[in-house]
């Protein structure tokens, strides 16, 4: 197999990867909004499966630059995929604990204005992850820069959210479901923060040159 088609499989597992991860996501969200613990379940035991995909691209990785030693843009490409999936790999954990939230808030009263920041959040990591990955696919670094100037509203979101607690936290009775809430939406504003790292890594592909976002 030549280096060009093994660097080719590692692109194609990426997307496999991403589109497991993603399927993950909405799967997460939704289990949360609807306190649905059957299919939080589901998520948690699809976690097994979004694992063995990135330790999968971790070992062809491996294997290609021990047998391959590539060079210039196939060695900017094939490190990119391995970065690429690692933060896919995070975006997988952040479903498996959106889902383990939903087993403890299912029963639980909850304040539903902060429940709703929540979804939403995870609504908007859902789109920046898919449209990380389209432009990682497609080398659009203009997608990828818009894409990646969305985070601003996750960051306002998270905000928010921290603003309204006061208002809630002496309520005895709703003070487990808030907690629960506080600590999901911190790993959903980590969860936009790694799709910006997926879309430097699409925009750093078409121009050769990193650049945060």
């Amino acid at each position: 197999m030549s280096l060009e088609q093994k660097i080719n499989n590692l692109e194609t597992d990426l997307h496999i990867m991403g589109t497991l991860v993603l399927e993950s996501l909405v799967s997460a969200v939704r289990a949360l909004e609807d306190k649905d613990i059957a299919k939080a379940s589901v998520v948690i035991d699809k976690d097994d499966e979004i694992d063995d995909a990135y330790m999968k691209i971790d070992q062809d990785w491996f294997e290609l630059m021990a047998t391959e030693q590539p060079v210039a843009s196939d060695l900017r490409l094939s490190t990119s995929i391995l970065q690429a999936s690692l933060h896919l790999e995070r975006l997988g954990d952040l479903s498996v604990y959106l889902g383990k939230t939903t087993h403890e808030i299912h029963d639980l009263p909850i304040p539903e204005s902060l429940h709703k920041i929540v979804i939403e959040m995870g609504d908007m990591v859902i789109d920046m992850a898919s449209s990380a990955l389209e432009s990682l696919k497609n080398r659009d670094a203009e997608l990828a820069l818009s894409t990646a100037r969305k985070d601003e509203l996750i960051n306002s979101l998270y905000n928010k959210m921290l603003n309204e607690v006061p208002n809630i936290s002496g309520n005895k009775d709703l003070y487990s479901g808030l907690f629960r809430l506080i600590t999901c939406v911190r790993t959903l504003e980590r969860g936009g923060d790694h799709a910006v790292d997926i879309c430097e890594l699409a925009s750093f592909l078409v121009t050769g040159e990193f650049k945060e976002f």
